[in-house]
């Protein structure tokens, strides 16, 4: 029975298994995707690969993504654990009492409340993508974010690990990383954040029942009772309605000023009748302290879970998966290896869009004839060649009109034909560039290096266009040299 896996473990272990699966002819790679994918229930692509992984390699056995996982969890708890300890340490300092003075309401506000809404207001300008005129901003912001400090912790534990490479860093090229990177940050940051409001809360409750506290408030600046009430109103207006004993009236407000107190001859050794704060701090810390980290928290942890999915599907080896599993049945490909080997390589779509069984072609630089391009499409990829286009030879007017041609067709799967044994250049990227631009962002490019004569794509060859498709940052771009 297969073993129970997080998104996570998945993003980490299917990408690296399905690059040694390679060995594996194209044409057996096909079939038995294909039949899984008939054995799978309908869902989005993230759960289609699952479920594909399930079945594809059940006895697999536990590979790197557990081990980063179960660091991913010890990092949380630790998170968890400071944010706890500071919450209960600023509390303690808040509420600190020993009779010679009352709990001051100001300093105390300022603390657990006041510092809270103005770290939580930075934390917001987090939220949006790279901003221009913030992005400096948002990039100091992170880097003094706690859980910015929980990932430097995290590679540490992690060490040199391969899988990991990329994956915690502020300027990935991936930018599916970028976002995991980001929405890891803050769920460890808002994770401690919670906990820290959850240890003072506690902190605040237990020292109202097992101790006499008095509350006052007292501040340099010139702010009379009126003006003190008012405040006060505002700040209790969400629970006002429903929680009125937690409103200081106006009276309160004025015999609790520590002037005031002085100048009536009360002593403020009878802390009883100044006791009714305490209702008013508590919830205070409830609603502008722990109610809206719980919210980030909330919502950190729902990008942080589509931004794993997006790690498992942002990955050339998995949308050729993809591919494989909704292709036609058409069995036309060499059942064990031949000339050419495979590669499932290049920079993966985010919203990939199934292949169909057609598709468009384009020749760069005479790669190789029309007809051979039909044939070999058929044979290694399952897709019949609907319309060949040529460009590359060195003709810009013929370039552009190869460029209008591809884009008026408005075809979904286009092939880009290579010549493997000739290094990709500037020219050729700067064209797949504009391709891009003409075809819009939901159409796949398959780029296709093809060997001069009978021989097989090299591995040199096939390391080298692999690294000039992931250098495209294209997230619907990738490489497949089909044979096996």
């Amino acid at each position: 029975m297969p073993r129970d896996t997080t998104l996570f473990e998945d993003a980490i272990d299917v990408p690296p298994w399905l690059e040694a699966d390679r060995a594996t002819p194209y044409a057996e790679r096909t079939r038995r995707d294909r039949e899984i994918a008939r054995q799978i229930a309908g869902g989005n692509r993230i759960a289609r690969v699952r479920a594909w992984w399930k079945k594809a390699a059940p006895d697999a056995p536990e590979g790197a993504g557990a081990r980063l996982d179960r660091l991913r969890t010890i990092v949380t708890v630790a998170m968890a654990a400071a944010g706890s300890i500071a919450g209960v340490a600023v509390a303690l300092a808040a509420f600190a009492y020993d009779g010679s003075q009352p709990v001051n309401v100001v300093r105390l506000l300022l603390l657990l409340v006041g510092a809270q809404l103005v770290l939580f207001a930075l934390t917001l300008l987090l939220l949006p993508g790279r901003v221009p005129g913030l992005r400096h901003v948002q990039d100091l912001l992170t880097t003094l974010n706690p859980g910015a400090w929980a990932v430097g912790v995290y590679r540490k534990l992690a060490g040199a690990s391969p899988n990991a490479a990329g994956l915690f860093e502020l300027h990935a090229t991936r930018s599916a990383a970028r976002r995991f990177f980001k929405w890891q940050v803050l769920y460890w940051s808002q994770t401690a954040a919670v906990m820290f409001n959850i240890a003072a809360l506690v902190t605040a409750i237990m020292l109202v029942t097992f101790s006499d506290l008095a509350f006052g408030w007292s501040t340099t600046l010139e702010v009379d009772s009126t003006a003190a009430s008012r405040v006060v109103q505002a700040i209790a207006r969400p629970w006002a309605s429903f929680a009125p004993l937690a409103v200081p009236s106006p009276e309160l407000v004025e015999q609790s000023q520590f002037f005031r107190l002085e100048r009536a001859g009360r002593s403020i050794e009878s802390p009883r009748a100044l006791g009714a704060w305490w209702p008013f701090t508590v919830f205070a810390l409830v609603t502008y302290g722990l109610l809206p980290r719980l919210a980030l928290l909330v919502l950190a942890a729902a990008r942080l879970r589509a931004a794993t999915g997006a790690l498992l599907v942002d990955d050339s080896r998995v949308t050729a998966l993809l591919d494989r599993m909704t292709s036609p049945a058409i069995e036309t490909a060499a059942g064990q290896h031949d000339e050419t080997p495979p590669a499932d390589a290049g920079v993966v779509a985010h919203a990939h869009r199934p292949m169909t069984g057609s598709a468009r072609a384009l020749i760069w630089e005479n790669s190789l004839p029309a007809d051979a391009a039909r044939s070999y499409a058929r044979r290694h990829l399952g897709l019949d060649v609907l319309d060949v286009a040529e460009a590359g030879a060195g003709r810009l007017a013929s370039d552009r009109a190869a460029l209008e041609r591809v884009a008026a067709d408005g075809s979904q799967t286009l092939i880009v034909f290579t010549p493997a044994w000739e290094p990709p250049l500037l020219e050729l990227r700067d064209f797949l560039a504009e391709l891009r631009q003409r075809l819009g962002p939901a159409a796949s490019i398959v780029v296709a290096p093809v060997p001069d004569g009978p021989r097989a794509v090299t591995e040199l060859e096939r390391a080298t266009w692999q690294r000039a498709v992931a250098e495209l940052h294209d997230p619907k771009t990738y490489l497949e040299t089909g044979a096996a």
